[in-house]
């Protein structure tokens, strides 16, 4: 009854991927004289922190954006490393017992948890701006990652011969 018990784990930590802002108002005269244009950027205001406070309805500073201007691509960023998506925060555990049956068989029952701690990865933030701070859901987190699980346990048998 004391021995053969032990327990596996696996933790993953991943930052999430940088935010991509494009600009979704009105078309601007580059997009109007088709030049092949299709991703204009919103400028961004001198001095304003983007970061916020990463709450779902205000993922980050939305007032720190306005319209680019006219035959202008806008000064944000193709890629803005400084705000970023949620990341990975994953707890995975299990515990075993083994039992030996004389020398050549054995039984192992597992129970294995993952996602143990039932974290929700939320999906990507709106990131087109249309020239409001919350129009477009633009900052919103509405959704959650598809390749979120929620918590499962399960429970496994196994002879070893």
């Amino acid at each position: 009854m004391v021995s053969g018990w032990g327990i596996d784990g696996v933790t993953t930590f991943q930052r999430g991927f940088p935010l991509k802002i494009s600009w979704a108002g009105p078309p601007t005269s580059l997009e109007q004289a088709n030049f092949g244009v299709n991703n204009v950027r919103p400028d961004v205001l001198p001095g304003c922190s983007k970061g916020g406070n990463r709450s779902l309805t205000a993922w980050f500073n939305t007032a720190c954006f306005a319209a680019p201007p006219q035959w202008g691509f806008g000064n944000e960023s193709r890629v803005d490393s400084s705000l970023r998506a949620q990341g990975i925060n994953n707890f995975d555990f299990a515990a075993f017992k083994r039992t030996m049956i004389g020398e050549r068989f054995g039984l192992e029952f597992r129970t294995e948890f993952f996602n143990l701690f039932n974290h929700t990865r939320f999906g990507v933030p709106g990131s087109g701006f249309n020239g409001t701070p919350t129009g477009n859901g633009f900052g919103q987190v509405t959704s959650t990652n598809p390749d979120s699980n929620p918590r499962l346990i399960q429970f496994a048998l196994k002879l070893i011969f």
